[in-house]
């Protein structure tokens, strides 16, 4: 009698056992092919674009004194004083010292050439220093370019370099942030229209690339000379720009 209670339950156990082979294996099977099914997923490689036209929020203006002495140090003396003057001046309309910066101070000789009566060749001397100190303005005060370069020029300014507006960096980051989701959608857009002829449909996202590099500052006014600027200068909208790179996922309808 025992042993026929320890037979069946060896046959037990190995059916058991044999029954638990054949399910794992009907698992992996299962599992093998629905990953070969994620394997060859069909997707649609889709760019989409927003872009936004923005008001300019900062000022900036290039401008220097250039000053021609006998000595480097009458030149700079000089050169020192019109600048200090300068500023001074555009305190009283509200620029800082937080919005002026030195974009280059240069001292250099001034050379004339002349002949010499003796040997018949030219020769160069110097005949004077000249300084070149070349301020920058950058403010949100952009109404204001035309009064800023007048008052700059009349107490000594004689070269404007640049004049430009910009959009700050805290403004573009802001109005970035808010076109990400439109150019997804964008690119949504562009990939139901693809695949609208084909009977395809989208059933999820692979993957999405944001880049967010789209800028286009305003074009810069140049001008080398001193000039006085009784006349307006407006500003223009600048465009921001967002694009991402989105894959979906899709398949048969």
């Amino acid at each position: 009698m025992d042993n026929r209670i320890n037979i069946a339950v060896i046959v037990g156990v190995i059916l058991t056992l044999g029954f638990a082979v054949t399910l794992t294996q009907d698992e992996n099977k299962s599992m093998s092919e629905d990953q070969q099914s994620l394997n060859f997923e069909k997707t649609v490689d889709v760019i989409g674009t927003a872009t936004k036209s923005v008001e300019p929020d900062t000022l900036i203006i290039e401008f220097g004194v250039e000053t021609v002495g006998q000595t480097a140090h009458q030149s700079l003396e000089e050169n020192s004083k019109n600048m200090r003057s300068i500023i001074n001046s555009l305190k009283t309309v509200g620029i800082t010292n937080e919005e002026l910066s030195t974009s280059y101070l240069n001292i250099y000789p001034v050379y004339e050439s002349h002949e010499d009566i003796t040997s018949g060749r030219y020769i160069q001397e110097i005949v004077g220093y000249r300084v070149s100190n070349i301020l920058s303005i950058e403010t949100d005060q952009i109404s204001d370019a035309a009064s800023i370069i007048d008052l700059a020029t009349e107490q000594g300014a004689n070269r404007i370099n640049q004049v430009s507006f910009t959009v700050s960096p805290s403004k573009i980051t802001s109005v970035k942030e808010g076109l990400i989701e439109d150019a997804v959608l964008n690119a949504k857009s562009k990939a139901l229209i693809a695949i609208k002829p084909l009977e395809q449909k989208i059933i999820g996202v692979s993957s999405i690339i944001v880049n967010d590099s789209g800028y286009s500052p305003a074009p810069m006014f140049q001008r080398s000379e001193a000039f006085t600027s009784s006349a307006p200068i407006y500003s223009s909208e600048q465009d921001i720009s967002v694009s991402v790179n989105v894959v979906f996922f899709i398949t048969d309808t």
